[in-house]
């Protein structure tokens, strides 16, 4: 299926990674009520079972048998499925949901084009796709979309720009939202450093600068909220609509 997805779980992970990814569920948890849901790269099933609590149905979908045998035993309910899938073909009907969650997905798809159309194809007019990736300026300070990310997981990462780009070409309407805002004039520092430091020098000093969080860290910390352009954002939310 050609993704190559690092797990997140409730175990083994940082805690404000936990919380990033819990306040990313969360957020998208507030379009689903009464919704038919996919929920695409559901990992251990966390998000897909917090959807299912005020959807209508949710049909989860992620490449790893394991994950998705360990998501169905943990969060069984009678409106949530999990299933074997591919992000770019998961044969499911044309304009059939109302909701198409991918979260910190994209990045790992070599066909990132065929996923946001895949994704269109499945909603119904009016539906809404709600999509998540790490901001490379912010991430991978210092370096352009055609280089491999420090996470080895990932295939590319975006800017801004570049990531309104491909959602835009299948959804005409796209607000972005954020996560971990910094200032442009740290961000632009960062970014020099990234351009001149040796072995990915800036991308480890960014990650050493996390550490304190350890002992500080809050889920509030990492409140999704609409990305404004003023600031940089270390992870973008994009809420994408069909027309009706």
């Amino acid at each position: 299926m050609g993704i190559v997805r690092e797990r997140a779980t409730a175990h083994g992970l940082p805690v404000w990674v936990r919380h990033e990814h819990l306040a990313r569920y969360r957020f998208a948890a507030g379009y689903v009520a009464d919704a038919l849901v996919v929920d695409c790269a559901s990992g251990d099933g966390t998000g897909s079972a917090l959807f299912a609590q005020t959807a209508r149905g949710v049909q989860a979908f992620d490449v790893s048998t394991e994950a998705v045998e360990t998501a169905a035993r943990d969060h069984p309910a009678a409106n949530l499925t999990f299933a074997v899938g591919d992000a770019t073909n998961l044969r499911l009907p044309d304009a059939s949901v109302d909701a198409f969650i991918s979260l910190e997905t994209i990045e790992h798809v070599p066909n990132d084009r065929a996923c946001v159309r895949e994704a269109a194809r499945i909603l119904k007019p009016g539906g809404v796709y709600i999509c998540s990736t790490p901001d490379r300026t912010v991430c991978n300070p210092g370096t352009t979309i055609d280089d491999a990310p420090f996470n080895r997981f990932h295939i590319r990462e975006y800017s801004r720009p570049e990531f309104a780009e491909l959602l835009g070409a299948h959804f005409p309407h796209v607000e972005m939202f954020g996560q971990n805002p910094r200032s442009h004039a740290r961000t632009r520092t960062v970014g020099r450093l990234g351009r001149i430091l040796p072995f990915r020098g800036a991308v480890k000093l960014n990650q050493l600068l996390k550490l304190r969080r350890f002992a500080t860290d809050r889920l509030e910390h990492h409140a999704v909220l609409p990305a404004d352009p003023a600031r940089s954002w270390e992870y973008l939310v994009a809420v994408c609509r069909l027309p009706q």
